[in-house]
């Protein structure tokens, strides 16, 4: 070949492949037909490149020759593949799609990666569009009802625990779930749960304090995620996002329970009669929500949200059938003397059900950008809610004989202590981040704080009782805990392999926890000399002793690395270390793998350590509280103990050999697989194993009561060596007016794993109607494999055994709530239709069977319980096991015109109960139909109620 020929060949060639290795740029807008869609995803097929659009829905994306294909998502609505033609705009209209569709935010750092891409189960829940379509009005009943890995359930007569919902994610407890809002760390709240309900010694986050009116979409990651995110994240991360739009939107909904339940029960029971249920109608609510936004500058946006919501309380109380008034020559003469009086048991009822609630929120979410490259943004809220639970009812028999006269003056037929709660949750996040020569940089200051106050009415100090004019009304004193989280967070993309995206950062964190004092009638005995309960009833205020403000700062250091190979290949791994300035330090790491098969099918696959630090809370709440619990004596039921819980490095703490609190540790790993055989048609499958140590418990209570520990002993005498440890501890609980002592401390390991699965599919029939389904189900085995022969996994000192009282650490009903107090299986089953302007909202979700065990006797292992709860063989075995139950939701919605729309439903419809209790003595003598301590979707009935929802 000649010289000329090869050159002009070179030249041809050179030409050809700049051709083909010549960018073009490709611009548009996206909209779903009626406003534009901010952050919806724009994918170059078989790339790592993609971008998002911006404020007014417009977008621009760079891409080589070569790329012959675009994907356009957004949350809710349908994927769309355009294939690119030679023109360099192309607008798009995403459809509506019922399917928790495709959307990344959580679980990697790599801007593009999409859902079915993602080597983790992410599960984007639209909530700005299905709030519409059901009666839930807070957050943690929606995500209850639409994410079966995620359990919330209402509790009762639970002090605190009444006023916020304490919520699970893979059974796990309301801590060991990372909350974030639009991708920051959210801050936990004052309120730590250390009554006997499901989830007890937990703390979590108050997700109700958010408006679900200022929600767009929930991202949940149903992985360990620790090494990204830092503690907490065992189980999971959940991720608000806050809403971007412009314009203005409204709703207002209301509501109330109309059901009917089986009050008489018991007492029914008792006469041998068929029970015949009673009506109930109550639980009023009203919700009213705006939102509106508009634009800040040329890209940014100003998005404000305003929501008030008034729930009404209910109550499923049984009857009484126990002594309500003092004996009357040696005998209860209750129902005679109740005649006399003109009154029946129905006026000693206690309030068993939802609290009341009043509360109103704001937020507000703001971007702006300062130049081409560089944006400002800023984003919080201010939450406040006053509630009103009740405690035990306070029969006139029960008052001490000693003020007994005085009391009845005030409160003739006894009193129904009530817990009033003022809860302020605030918030303010800032931040700029931008580019640098093709590095991606984001630096945040994030503050968050949660105040919980509790007044306590219609109480009384029986110690200060002695003389008329005695005060009804206390301050008890209250909690605050607040963080403030400072992020750097950097990272790039890399033209290595098909993409390398490298991110590290750094966190510093620091944290604050608050005990605020009661006044002093709420909490001093004014004459020990009287030997009753001391402090306000039902809830004493919190002693000056424990006021004070406790703190803690942790340095956090983060490296993340995901590399595609190929378009269908990807491996990924992380890494962190953190420091507290209180017990030490932490490494994590985690590596991910995921395969694409022809496009349809995904495998995926993870590893992870994970940690979370002992909470503030749980190192430094310090509280007496009077808790009922059952009496040895047979039909006494429920009597009142005075119980205090000491912080970790306390005298009692020292006294008992309890260990230092230290992190909870996790290793866990995961598998799934993703399949899209054809348009409209996604199905997921997922297994989890999560091994939990040194995971952190409440204990339970330590008596420092010599004659209670002999009546536990029997037949057996107490020792020496066990009456010495227990005065010991006798004088610690006398200071704090506390007849026993719990404490928190690292005590069991325990094994989670699981199964979940969702199939979700959606079709377009022509133009007027549109089907969409979503089936959803998850398989949850918890165990405790460490602590169960009632020794704690850390072991002891001798005190414990010498005392008689080493089965006190941690029983069966405290294993019970970790292993099968909560559904071990949920099931859900949604199907929307849409014909022109009507739709149709169908949904059944079954909760699984829950077992309540109780701690009295082990009946396959009783001389493994030697002092525990009130003597061997004193009570029946009171286990039971509550059958799975399906719950039936229905509504139906018309476009009235154009922007107005109008739904009408009913939660529950078919007034479906979980069973009644089984065993007369967890029912309270009548009074508990309805088992407190296990968990399924509450004992509520069937709710109705209506919504209108306007967009201007």
């Amino acid at each position: 070949m000649k010289f000329k020929q090869f050159t002009l060949l070179l030249l041809s060639f050179l030409m050809t492949a700049s051709v083909a290795l010549a960018q073009r740029t490709i611009t548009g807008k996206i909209t779903d037909g009626k406003e534009s869609l901010i952050g919806a995803s724009v994918t170059a097929k078989g790339t790592s490149k993609g971008t998002a659009t911006d404020i007014d829905g417009n977008y621009s994306l760079s891409i080589d020759n070569t790329v012959r294909t675009l994907v356009f998502s957004y949350v809710g609505h349908k994927t769309q593949e355009v294939n690119l033609g030679t023109s360099n705009t192309i607008d798009i209209t995403l459809q509506l799609d019922g399917a928790l569709e495709e959307f990344l935010v959580l679980g990697t750092r790599n801007t593009t990666r999409t859902k079915t891409t993602s080597a983790a189960a992410v599960d984007v829940i639209p909530i700005s569009q299905v709030a519409n379509e059901v009666g839930q009005v807070d957050v943690n009943q929606l995500l209850t009802y639409l994410a079966p890995s995620f359990q919330s359930a209402r509790q009762t007569i639970s002090d605190g625990t009444d006023h916020i919902d304490p919520a699970q994610l893979r059974g796990l407890g309301p801590d060991q779930v990372l909350v974030l809002v639009n991708g920051k760390r959210r801050h936990q709240s004052a309120l730590v749960n250390v009554n006997g309900t499901v989830n007890r010694g937990t703390v979590g986050t108050d997700m109700n304090a958010i408006p679900v009116t200022a929600i767009e979409r929930i991202e949940i990651l149903r992985d360990g995620a620790a090494a990204q995110y830092g503690s907490d994240a065992i189980a999971g991360v959940i991720n608000i996002v806050l809403k971007k739009k412009t314009g203005l939107s409204a709703n207002v909904s209301g509501g109330q329970y109309m059901t009917e339940y089986d009050k008489n029960y018991a007492i029914d029971k008792l006469a041998g009669k068929t029970t015949t249920p009673v009506k109930a109608t109550d639980g009023q609510t009203f919700q009213v929500g705006i939102n509106g936004g508009f634009k800040l500058g040329t890209k940014g946006f100003a998005n404000i949200t305003g929501e008030y919501t008034k729930r009404g309380a209910t109550n499923r109380t049984g009857t009484y059938t126990g002594q309500i008034w003092p004996n009357v020559a040696g005998k209860d003469r209750s129902d005679s003397i109740n005649t006399a009086k003109g009154l029946t048991r129905n006026d000693f009822d206690m309030r068993i059900g939802n609290s009341e609630v009043t509360g109103m929120g704001v937020v507000a979410n703001l971007e702006y950008a300062v130049t081409d490259s560089w944006t400002a943004y800023a984003f919080g809220g201010f939450n406040n809610k006053k509630g009103n639970a009740a405690g035990f009812y306070r029969y006139p028999n029960a008052v001490p004989g000693v003020v007994r006269a005085n009391v009845l003056s005030v409160y003739p037929n006894g009193f129904l202590p009530n817990i009033n709660s003022n809860v302020t949750d605030i918030s303010a996040a800032v931040g700029v981040r931008g580019k640098i020569k093709g590095i991606n940089i984001d630096l945040s200051n994030t503050f968050g704080k949660n105040t919980f106050d509790y007044d306590i009415t219609n109480s009384v100090n029986y110690t200060n009782a002695t003389k008329a004019g005695f005060k009804t009304e206390f301050d008890a004193g209250g909690n605050s805990y607040s963080q403030n989280v400072t992020n750097l967070d950097i990272s790039k993309k890399l033209d290595v392999a098909a993409g390398l995206n490298l991110a590290f950062g750094i966190e510093n964190r620091l944290e604050s926890f608050n005990i605020r004092a009661g006044e002093e009638e709420s909490l001093k005995n004014y004459d020990a000399a009287l030997k009753i309960a001391a402090g306000s009833q039902v809830f004493s205020g919190f002693l000056p002793a424990n006021e004070g403000t406790h703190t803690r700062n942790n340095q956090g250091v983060y490296a993340d690395v995901e590399l595609d190979i190929d378009k269908n290949f990807m491996i990924g791994a992380a890494a962190r270390f953190e420091n507290y300035s209180d017990f030490g330090s932490n490494f994590s790491y985690k590596a991910v793998a995921r395969y694409i098969l022809m496009d349809k099918v995904t495998l995926r696959a993870s590893t992870s350590t994970g940690f979370r630090a002992p909470s503030l809370q749980q190192k430094f709440y310090a509280k007496t509280n009077t808790l009922f619990v059952q009496s040895p004596v047979a039909g006494v039921g429920l009597v009142p103990v005075e119980s205090g819980t000491f912080t970790n490095d306390s005298e009692v703490a020292r006294i008992l050999g309890i260990p230092s609190l230290g992190a909870e540790l996790s290793q866990s790993y995961s598998a799934g697989i993703t399949l899209r055989l054809f348009e409209g048609l996604e199905v997921t499958f997922d297994y989890y194993n999560i091994d939990l140590k040194n995971r952190i418990i409440l204990t339970n209570n330590f008596i420092g009561d010599t004659t209670e520990l002999k009546k536990q002993l029997l037949p057996a005498k107490a020792t020496k060596e066990q009456i010495a440890a227990t005065n010991a501890l006798k004088t610690q609980l006398d200071g704090a007016n506390s007849g026993a002592a719990n404490v928190f401390t690292n005590a069991i390991d325990t094994k989670s794993s699981g199964y979940e699965a969702v199939i979700a599919y959606s079709h377009k029939f022509g133009n007027d109607f549109e089907f969409r389904a979503n089936l959803a189900g998850t398989i949850i085995k918890n165990r405790v494999v460490n602590g169960t022969d009632g020794k704690p996994a850390v072991k002891a000192t001798d005190v414990l055994v010498k005392s008689g009282q080493i089965g006190n650490y941690f029983n069966r009903e405290d294993e019970s709530r970790i292993e099968v107090a909560s559904p071990t299986d949920k099931e859900s089953a949604t199907f929307n239709f849409k014909y022109k302007k009507a739709g149709l909202m169908l949904r059944f979700t079954r909760f699984g069977e829950v077992t309540y065990r109780d701690p009295s006797i082990n009946p396959d292992a009783k001389d493994k319980f030697p002092a525990n709860a009130f003597a061997k063989g004193a009570l029946e075995t009171l286990d039971q096991t509550f059958a799975s139950k399906v719950v039936t939701d229905i509504s139906a919605n018309y476009g009235i015109v154009k922007g107005l729309t109008l739904t009408v439903g009913a939660n529950n419809l078919l007034d479906t109960y979980q069973d009644v209790h089984a065993h007369s003595g967890n029912m309270g003598l009548g009074r508990f139909v309805y088992s407190r301590r296990v968990q399924q979707m509450g004992f509520n009935g069937r709710y109705v109620f209506a919504r209108i929802a306007y967009t201007f």
